[in-house]
């Protein structure tokens, strides 16, 4: 039997309703369950049945209820008489009240040893118990007030410590709403503020958890007359100095530092003291001069440090940047995130930082100063889980900023460098041998700077330490820069001209001209943008070589090949040069061009059985595709801006992100409508807006376009009526996409198109699967794998085994998801990161409905994180629907509820049904709804 007291009383009996009888049977029940196998005197009884003024026959109207008690408990032992009066004999394990206070017993028990998991599981169960307010029919008598009070506080105590586990847990975006309603109930209850302080300053709140502690304080001295605790001050300074003590709990994870190919040497005592500066944050910045080895160190520092951030440490170099150049943009590709619908790249930069715990590292701002330090003080203001780590000849003039001047190496340790990397270039080399005192003479005379010592150290393959210390004192070596900065930049201005002087003739034209690359090039880019007339490609080839062993130049392995790459100062030298010579502007044409016809050939080479290889070749070329279209606006020339944004939709666009949907929207402000190509880039523009969640910008974008179709051979993602029956698709409407398709499916078979042919195919496949009708698609989807495969096109293949796995699902899943993974399997060899997604979606939400959910969990999460990291909206709430559909399927009922509010308020379709008269809850954006949706799937997922 069940006795139930935390709500309506209620008695139970193998799960049946005992009738226990009218209000005083009930309140005499009640009176006995609050002091369970503890005698209640009859006169204390009958003052709870009958006040202070009893009837004269009180004592015989008691033993009537009782004797009715006893009836309707169907046992007399259970309630027996015991002068003065009567227990009632019950188990703990039979009273609700009391396995509350076990449950919540054993839920300290795991808090201490670190269960939170446990602890969470278990204070669900116990606050599962309650169903309303603690006898709540008796609130206005006597003998129930002080258990009301006991229990509801310790309900209250239950509710606390099982948020704390949630915090504990890094479930912050769950407990925020939660705690902002408790806090509103009970204003003055200092531990619910504080964990409302703390969750909302890990999600990126900070003003409003200073604000919940202003709010406390005033209610406290207003209302009480006294000051917050100590332990709620002390979370109020943590707030206020973003102190790490209040940053999430993960284990480390993420971060894209390079490996480094050399060894580091000496900074052992800056080392020690930037990671001090660091853990302080919330911007340290190194200064210096060029060369003094600012970005080494701060790699270093952050290679040390990377156990410190949950979120990893990430590297953006800034160095590729043209001086105008958006550094949110260059923050962004570093960190993986595409522009969200109605933010501004940094916007979105800033939005995707705010709740995570991070060091990023900021190489070379001094070129781009004014634009970092305003993204660099949104950051520090807006991101209090994020340290910034920058490297800049100046400081940036942000507040909170602590400035470390990187010194140059002592002179052991930069003879140290010098011996490394003389071994590097001559493995024999022996300082003993060669006079150890002509090493420390020229590490003294290029002032410990690192590059110096480097460029100097890459000479022993051709001299010996002596030599080079003789040519030390050649006076046009020491005065390359002006005498009024800084001698340690001299020496170094020195050191670089010095190895420039070096160089025959032909090198040096060769070193300027290659300073037009942002990011490096390989050789074919070299001899097309810094070839002479009067040389041949094997002379262009020896002269690279040349600047190659002179370490002007560095050659890095890659999976397009080799890279030949500038270190900065390097190329700044060579601008300078460049600019001297009168060429830089015919060199920037040259190269605009160059990665213009580049872009062409792989936008058709990524359209057949070679994609991956023009993948390969052109990735790399991101930093240089940026440089030649800015230079293209920047000359106001349409033509070329033209051919370059619209081969870039299936080069960059499926694969880096939708950057380059953005370049096309410019070129259509300089276009004029009635160019051959601005049919594809308004195509492009509109396809990139779809993928951000933009569809009215997506119906804008593709009007532009009027009535014309682009020619055959477009990109597959640049048509603009394919946008708007996306739109349409996507909006509901499913009658308007299969009438475009079908008609678009017998337009390619017209133009013999094959490619287009599949997609269009694909489609039609896709319509039907979305009207639920899958079976009528299955013609369609198989025709296509027949053409996709004759193709030989991963990207076509990937397209049409999708679309036959997608209209087989519900017939045969096994088989449809083999299709998905092979579809998924097939994208991810060519890079393109949306079919890999939405095949990993498919499959997910297949295996999500007929598969293990706990596996489906897990995919599902992969896929929230896939479409988080690059940007696509659409896709993210469409990913949601299939979340909602596995959370109820696990029992997650009100999860599933706060995805179906939120899914509805985006207008977007739900699959999951609300009980009509269900309470209202939370609705959430689209990044608040994917934290309760990973967060809720990866903690199920881990305890199945």
């Amino acid at each position: 039997m069940q006795f139930r007291i935390l709500g309506p009383l209620e008695v139970t009996a193998d799960e049946t309703p005992v009738a226990v009888g009218g209000p005083k049977p009930r309140a005499l029940l009640a009176a006995l369950l609050v002091a369970p196998r503890t005698i209640v005197s009859a006169d204390r009884l009958t003052q709870v049945l009958w006040g202070d003024d009893p009837p004269p026959e009180a004592l015989n109207a008691l033993r009537a209820y009782v004797s009715r008690l006893r009836a309707a408990l169907r046992d007399p032992a259970r309630l027996v008489y015991r002068t003065p009066g009567y227990a009632l004999e019950v188990t703990d394990d039979e009273v609700d009240a009391a396995q509350f206070v076990r449950l919540l017993g054993i839920a300290r028990g795991h808090a201490a040893t670190g269960e939170y998991e446990r602890v969470v599981e278990v204070l669900d169960e116990a606050l599962a118990l309650w169903r309303g307010d603690v006898l709540a029919e008796f609130a206005d008598l006597d003998f129930a007030v002080s258990e009301i009070v006991r229990l509801d506080e310790l309900r209250l105590v239950a509710v606390e410590e099982r948020i704390e586990a949630l915090l504990q847990l890094d479930r912050d975006v769950e407990v925020v709403t939660e705690l902002d309603g408790l806090v509103r109930r009970f204003p003055v209850r200092e531990r619910l503020t504080a964990q409302l302080m703390r969750a909302l300053y890990r999600t990126g709140r900070q003003s409003d958890a200073l604000d919940a502690y202003r709010r406390l304080r005033a209610r406290l001295v207003e209302d009480l007359g006294v000051e917050p605790s100590p332990q709620t001050q002390e979370v109020h300074r943590q707030v206020l100095v973003h102190d790490r003590a209040l940053a999430p709990s993960r284990a480390p994870t993420g971060g894209n530092l390079p490996r480094r190919p050399t060894s580091f040497v000496g900074r052992d005592t800056e080392l020690a003291r930037l990671g001090q500066a660091v853990s302080g944050g919330p911007l340290v910045t190194l200064t210096g001069v060029g060369g003094v080895g600012k970005s080494r160190l701060a790699v270093e520092v952050a290679a040390h440090h990377r156990a410190d951030f949950p979120d990893g440490v990430w590297l953006c170099e800034l160095a590729p940047l043209a001086e105008t150049s958006p550094v949110g943009q260059a923050v962004a590709a570093a960190l993986g995130v595409q522009q969200r619908e109605g933010r501004s790249m940094e916007q979105t930069v800033i939005e995707y930082l705010r709740a995570r715990s991070m060091l990023l590292v900021l190489d070379n701002c001094e070129h781009v100063l004014p634009a970092a330090a305003r993204l660099v003080a949104e950051v520090v203001a807006h991101c209090p889980g994020v340290v910034v780590l920058a490297t800049s000849r100046e400081a940036l003039g942000v507040e909170g900023e602590q400035v470390w001047p990187v010194p140059p190496l002592s002179v052991d340790a930069a003879a140290v460098l010098f011996v490394h990397r003389a071994r590097s270039s001559r493995p024999g080399f022996d300082p003993g041998r060669e006079l150890g005192s002509a090493v420390l003479e020229i590490c003294r005379r290029l002032d410990g700077l690192p590059l110096a010592i480097e460029l100097a150290a890459a000479r022993m393959r051709m001299m010996t330490a002596a030599e080079v210390a003789q040519r030390l004192d050649d006076s046009r070596l020491l005065t390359g820069g002006p005498r009024t900065v800084q001698p340690r930049h001299q020496s170094l201005t020195a050191a670089i001209d010095w190895s420039y002087r070096l160089l025959t003739d032909a090198e040096q034209r060769l070193f300027a001209r290659m300073s037009v690359f942002a990011s490096g090039a390989d050789l074919a880019a070299v001899r097309a943008v810094c070839s002479e007339p009067d040389h041949d490609d094997d002379g262009a080839l020896d002269r690279l070589t040349g600047l190659v062993d002179k370490s002007m130049v560095a050659a890095t392995a890659t999976t397009g090949g080799t890279r030949y790459l500038m270190l900065a100062t390097l190329r700044s030298f060579g601008r300078q040069r460049l600019r001297e010579r009168g060429e830089d502007l015919v060199l920037a044409r040259r190269h605009a061009t160059y990665f213009t016809e580049l872009a062409e050939a792989a936008a058709a080479g990524v359209q057949g059985p070679d994609e991956r290889a023009w993948v390969d070749r052109t990735l790399p070329e991101r930093d240089n595709l940026r440089v030649a279209f800015d230079q293209l606006v920047a000359d106001h020339d349409p033509e070329l801006a033209l051919r370059l944004v619209t081969s870039l939709a299936e080069v960059l666009h499926l694969r880096v992100g939708y950057e380059s949907a953005i370049w096309a929207e410019h070129a259509l402000q300089i276009a004029p409508i009635d160019h051959p190509l601005f049919v594809v880039a308004a195509g492009v523009a509109a396809r990139g807006a779809w993928n951000r969640g933009d569809f009215a910008g997506a119906r804008h974008l593709a009007a532009r376009a009027g009535d014309r179709s682009p020619a055959r051979g477009t990109a597959r993602i640049a048509y603009p009526a394919d946008v708007l029956a996306d739109v349409a698709l996507y909006e509901g409407d499913l009658d308007f996409p299969l009438r475009h398709w079908t008609a678009e499916v017998a337009t390619a078979r017209r133009c013999d198109d094959p490619l287009r042919l599949v997609w269009t195919l694909y489609y039609v496949a896709v319509c039907h699967a979305v009207r639920r009708e899958p079976w009528l698609g299955v013609a369609a989807a198989l025709e296509s794998v027949q053409v996709a495969d004759q193709t030989g096109n991963p990207t076509a293949r990937s397209m049409a085994r999708y679309a036959l796995g997608l209209v087989r699902k519900k017939t045969d899943p096994e088989v449809a998801l083999a299709l998905l993974d092979e579809a998924a399997a097939l994208a991810a060899q060519v890079r393109n990161f949306w079919w890999h997604g939405i095949a990993m979606m498919e499959a997910a939400a297949t295996r999500a409905v007929h598969g293990d959910p706990a596996e489906a969990a897990r995919a599902l999460v992969d896929v929230l994180d896939h479409w988080d990291r690059t940007g696509d909206r659409t896709q993210q709430w469409l990913n949601l629907r299939y979340v909602a559909r596995l959370l109820v399927r696990i029992g997650a009922h009100a999860q599933a509820a706060i995805l179906h509010r939120s899914l509805v308020a985006a207008g977007r379709p739900s699959p999951v049904r609300l009980d009509l008269d269900a309470p209202p809850g939370p609705v959430l954006d689209l990044d608040g709804a994917v934290g309760v949706a990973r967060s809720t799937l990866s903690q199920w997922a881990a305890t199945a």
